[in-house]
């Protein structure tokens, strides 16, 4: 399954670049390659090409991040090849991903879950 980004509107990334000179466009996408790009039977392939296969997987953590009032959450799946971030509200479909991910992760790492 291909797993598709909703995209940043193009204002709000036009006045982050411009207020952070241009560092917040490029942290974004810097960030994005930690992303799945595709999940299949055998694991995962991150935006940044890295493959994992589900058994590598260690640990599920759900992240919750407070900034000035406004609350975000992530999970990150966490491997010896590095953690990968499964940011549902940014995903199209994402609660599916999250649910297909889930579904393959070993129990092992659904039992390290903080």
């Amino acid at each position: 399954m291909e797993v598709k980004v909703n995209p940043i509107s193009g204002c709000l990334m036009l006045i982050l670049g411009v207020f952070t000179l241009g560092v917040a466009p490029i942290a974004i996408k810097l960030k994005e390659r930690n992303w799945p790009k595709l999940v299949d039977e055998q694991g995962l392939v991150t935006r940044g090409g890295k493959r994992i296969e589900w058994r590598e997987f260690t640990k599920f953590q759900k992240v919750i991040t407070c900034v000035q009032g406004t609350t975000t959450e992530r999970f990150d799946l966490h491997s010896p090849k590095g953690v990968v971030s499964v940011v549902v509200y940014r995903l199209q479909e994402g609660d599916q991903v999250l649910e297909y991910i889930w579904q393959r992760l070993p129990e092992s790492a659904k039992g390290a879950q903080e």
